[in-house]
């Protein structure tokens, strides 16, 4: 075996030791980046938690809050379709009812119209015979009473 090669292997050996403590060096420098990094998001992420903890909690209220306004307003809606429901049952009825009466309103007008021209025509048969009895009461009349002479001024 020639004598270069166990120094070269020595010194390959020392390269790659090297190299492993450079990267050994390298990761523990990143380590410690990657500590103080996290030490620091963990304190940001502390100070948020800090800030947000009031708003987290008015919006539990407001979830809270909000669910019993949307039950009154449930609650309520309801209470209007019944109420409207009520009212167009009341509505039809009345509707009903007014249709009955104009009905009957209309069977008594219509009776009422044939006794208005029954008495209309009996009327202008009495007037008619009236007429005629006056007529030959006056002639009657003249046949039984004098006539009344004129008198001659002179």
């Amino acid at each position: 075996m020639p004598g270069w090669i166990g120094p070269t292997i020595a010194l390959s050996l020392l390269i790659l030791a090297l190299c492993a403590i450079g990267a050994a060096a390298m990761m523990l420098l990143a380590l410690r980046e990657a500590t103080t990094r996290s030490d620091a998001l963990a304190s940001e992420l502390a100070e948020l938690r800090t800030e947000l903890t009031p708003t987290l909690r008015a919006l539990a209220r407001f979830g809270t809050d909000g669910a019993e306004i949307a039950e009154m307003a449930k609650h309520e809606v309801a209470e209007l379709v019944h109420t409207s429901h009520q009212f167009r049952k009341d509505l039809n009825r009345g509707v009903r009812r007014a249709q009955r009466r104009l009905a009957d309103f209309e069977a008594v007008v219509e009776v009422v119209q044939q006794e208005v021209q029954e008495t209309a025509l009996d009327v202008t048969t009495m007037l008619q015979t009236a007429r005629t009895g006056a007529g030959m009461l006056g002639q009657l009349r003249h046949l039984v009473l004098p006539r009344k002479r004129k008198r001659s001024r002179r």
